[in-house]
């Protein structure tokens, strides 16, 4: 085996068709974090690409840097010897980048539940699967519940699409569809992103938060391409809602929504929820993610999302990787406050 840096297009071809494929892992993203430095990794047997792996890396003060690996790397975690091979690799590489952190978080689901078991996620547990991560060097940053406390959400609410996209959805959801589309509510496919940051603006101004500018939306509408649109909802010209998807290849993620609360009564956020998972499964997807949620699972939002009867995914989690030992475990310790910094 030997460990090898990736042309883009090495990559892409080798990610897109990976069991771990997702749009965190592509060219794509790394074009949106235009501050950080993408280093795209791999490993040779033969010629053959066999694992692959994006990483980012930002600097932090006094010349270091820290990296991160979203949803990262795509391999074959059951081969134990390129499992290790890759990371002490990874590990050697990223040493000579000056990298005190590492934070990888693998496209790995350990449990996936109907709605209604819900109180089993916050004991899902792959115990085993955690001890060989961690006997090659990635420590297990724990089941983390909150969103706040990884860079992804650990749990994420998936609808799967089947023949039938709209199989799983209660017949009480369906009502709401129907019932807002009586009020003359239309939904447009967009490829600019001015609906999206009005209703994103709505969105701060009711939380008092604020999210990503119009040039950062129309940079996801760029890199991502005919894998990315804004979903938009109207009624007689009047913008209600709207939300932005990209695909990877068997997945549409809703990454940004919002609405205006001043036409509530329309109901619009079900209809535009509704046409995002027929947009999933008529560009060849088998899942659609409603996105991250709180591990409590019972703030508004998730209540809403729950309504088209998802499944719970809980994914393994975040793994730290310590290029230099002492000073990245010391890094580790004020982790909380370079994360806002780098973030």
């Amino acid at each position: 085996m030997k460990f090898v840096q990736l042309s883009i297009d090495e990559f892409n071809e080798y990610a897109y068709h990976s069991n771990e494929s997702s749009i965190f892992q592509s060219e794509a993203w790394a074009k949106l974090k235009s501050n950080w430095t993408p280093y795209y990794l791999g490993v040779k047997d033969n010629e053959e690409l066999i694992a692959a792996c994006l990483v980012l890396c930002r600097s932090v003060p006094f010349g270091f840097n820290f990296a991160y690996a979203p949803r990262g790397p795509l391999l074959n975690f059951k081969d134990k010897e390129l499992l290790n091979f890759f990371i002490s690799n990874i590990k050697s590489f990223l040493k000579t980048k000056k990298v005190l952190l590492a934070k990888f978080d693998p496209n790995i689901v350990i449990a996936s539940y109907p709605f209604d078991e819900k109180e089993k996620v916050p004991t899902a547990k792959n115990d085993v699967l955690i001890q060989e991560l961690n006997h090659v060097g990635l420590k297990h940053c724990g089941y983390t519940l909150l969103i706040k406390d990884t860079i992804q959400p650990r749990i994420q609410l998936v609808y799967p699409l089947e023949e039938t996209f709209d199989h799983r959805i209660p017949s009480k959801t369906m009502k709401k569809v129907r019932a807002s589309i009586k009020k003359d509510v239309i939904i447009k496919e967009e490829h600019d992103s001015k609906s999206l940051v009005a209703m994103v603006h709505c969105t701060e101004q009711r939380h008092q938060i604020k999210l990503r500018n119009e040039k950062y939306f129309n940079d996801i509408l760029d890199a991502f391409k005919e894998n990315a649109c804004v979903l938009a909802c109207y009624s007689d010209d009047i913008l209600l809602s709207a939300c932005l998807l990209v695909k990877s290849k068997n997945t549409t993620e809703i990454l940004y929504s919002g609405y205006d609360d001043n036409y509530k009564q329309y109901n619009s956020t079900y209809p535009l929820r509704y046409e995002s998972i027929r947009w999933a499964k008529e560009h060849g997807c088998t899942e659609f993610s409603f996105g991250g949620v709180e591990g409590t699972l019972d703030d508004g939002l998730t209540m809403f999302k729950s309504s088209f009867n998802p499944l719970i995914h809980v994914f393994v989690g975040e793994f730290d990787l310590l290029p230099i030992p002492l000073l990245s475990k010391l890094t580790q310790v004020f982790y909380p406050m370079l994360k806002k910094y780098i973030m």
